[in-house]
């Protein structure tokens, strides 16, 4: 009656105790890093998903071999060429393009066009 079934208890710490694994393989970052990989190149290679992880990963190699390491492109966002997000959502820095005699104020509107493979705007006129 008073037995306690000691299978259950410990499968249920195995489970718990689970972590993902990490994919921090610190001879393949740092030859990547020493090819001049950038960022991106770096996180398709290590199958990285999210940036931090890579930054970390950067960090934690520094760390150990007490050495500065740079990436290109792992801490500056290029605002020059923007990215559509998980959303379907393309946000566009205008003060980062030289829009030539084009002004730009708080509320204008513009239209969409798609010709081939360009997204065209045209700036609505009130």
């Amino acid at each position: 009656m008073g037995v306690k079934n000691e299978t259950n208890g410990e499968n249920q710490d195995q489970q718990s105790k689970k972590k993902l694994e990490s994919k921090y393989d610190p001879k393949l970052l740092r030859q990547f890093v020493k090819e001049g990989l950038d960022a991106t190149q770096i996180m398709q290679k290590m199958s990285i998903r999210h940036k931090q992880t890579l930054k970390q990963y950067i960090l934690k190699l520094i760390s150990t071999d007490r050495v500065l390491y740079e990436v290109k492109d792992l801490y500056i966002k290029d605002s020059k060429r923007p990215r559509v997000n998980q959303a379907g959502f393309l946000r566009i820095n205008l003060n980062a393009h030289d829009l030539g005699d084009i002004e730009v104020n708080e509320g204008d509107e513009y239209s969409v066009e798609v010709n081939g493979n360009q997204i065209i705007l045209t700036k609505i006129h009130p």
